[in-house]
Parts: C-alpha cells; structure tokens; sequence
C-alpha cells in the first residue's frame, strides 16, 4: 500500500483528484505539479507532524511557488483532503489486487487473514505521516470531513471478508461485518502500537500479537 505512483492516480474512481476542494487543472504539465504538492507534503509528513507542516515548506520540497500552490489548493487543509482520498484509493485498489491474487491462487487463502494484517502493518509503516495527520485533524474538526481513507479501506475490508467468509473454513461461520470489525480493531492496534508506540513489541512479534488479538476479536464481535 506504499506507492505513489500515477498507476494509482489514473486507475479506478479520481474523483477525489479535484472534487469541491481543487480546481481540475486544465493542462498536463499543471497536473504534475498537483501531485508533486502532494508528495512534498507526504514527504515531509514522513519526518514532522502537520502542524509543522507550512505551505511554504511543502512549496520548497515540491521545487514549485506559492502563486501555484494557492492556484491549486485554498488551504493546507484542501492538500490533505486530496492525500485523504489518494490513500484511500490506494487501499482500495492493494485490496481488489490482493482479492485478484487470491483467486488465481488458492494455495493463499489459508493465510489471507495473516496477509491482510502484515498489509495493515504496513501502510502504517509506510504510510504513517498521513495517517497520523488524518488522525488528528479528524479529531480537530468536525465529524465526518476526513473520510476518503477510512470509508474506501472499510469498504475494501468488507469485500475481502466477503470472499474469506466464502473460501475460508474458519472465517465461514462468522458474519462479514463481524470478519471486518475485527479487521478494522486490529488495524487500530497496528496504529498505536507502530505511528504512536504504545506498544513495544513489533516486526513478526506484533504481527503475532495483532493475530491473536484479530481471533480474540472476532469472537467478541459474534
């Protein structure tokens, strides 16, 4: 879930390139420089929070001007709408990828919970920045603005459960969206325990603590 190719920004549903936050630029070249400002930003969200994060620094790392950030973006705030729903497609489009691995596989699927949770860890790892700027201007704003990445992973959760219930003996009796709460809570561990280090343990020693507290979890969500 770590690229940030054009492979994903030309892939699937844009909608979330412009919608009511930019302005669609009207030629390719002014395109390139909208996204060079948004891996400027997730670059600098890799080494500060974003609250340290000014447009004059994410317009220094883009090698571009004011005059064409304010052309493309209101605020700082509309860059990190438009990194909400970019990672939010690249979840959802890892997700469809991994369901297509699976298919053409099967000798996969009695690992594809244990796959699905080292791809949580992850996007934590790599994706961390953005994830922990989400975090907090969700809380710092009103509820349900910052939702691209959250909505589009639960959802992409939801059609992997699907085929787990389908495919997996174990996974078989329990309800889908019991299959992605457990999911989703397991994540959240992820989260704590890699973006905020709550927790000590990590490498394959989290990754079997988040196992066991996925199964722990699905049993309380039954």
């Amino acid at each position: 879930m770590g690229a940030h190719s054009a492979a994903f920004e030309r892939n699937g549903d844009g909608a979330w390139l412009y919608g009511e936050w930019v302005n669609e630029p009207a030629q390719n070249r002014s395109e390139k420089t909208f996204f060079r400002f948004l891996d400027a930003a997730e670059q600098l969200l890799d080494d500060g929070h974003w609250h340290e994060v000014s447009v004059q620094s994410i317009v220094k790392e883009a090698d571009a001007s004011v005059g064409s950030f304010y052309n493309r973006f209101q605020d700082k705030e509309a860059l990190l709408h438009c990194l909400d729903g970019r990672l939010g497609q690249e979840c959802e489009l890892t997700v469809d990828s991994l369901l297509h691995e699976l298919e053409l596989c099967r000798g996969l699927l009695p690992n594809a919970a244990q796959i699905m949770v080292s791809l949580l860890m992850r996007l934590c790892t790599e994706r961390g920045g953005v994830i922990r700027a989400l975090d907090i201007a969700a809380k710092t704003s009103p509820a349900g603005i910052y939702t691209g990445f959250n909505q589009r992973l639960e959802e992409a959760l939801g059609r992997y459960a699907e085929h787990l219930k389908k495919h997996d003996d174990v996974l078989a009796k329990y309800d889908v969206n019991c299959i992605v709460g457990a999911f989703l809570e397991t994540f959240a561990i992820a989260r704590e325990a890699i973006l905020y280090r709550k927790y000590a343990s990590s490498g394959e020693t989290l990754h079997v603590n988040l196992m066991r507290h996925f199964h722990v979890s699905l049993m309380s969500w039954n």
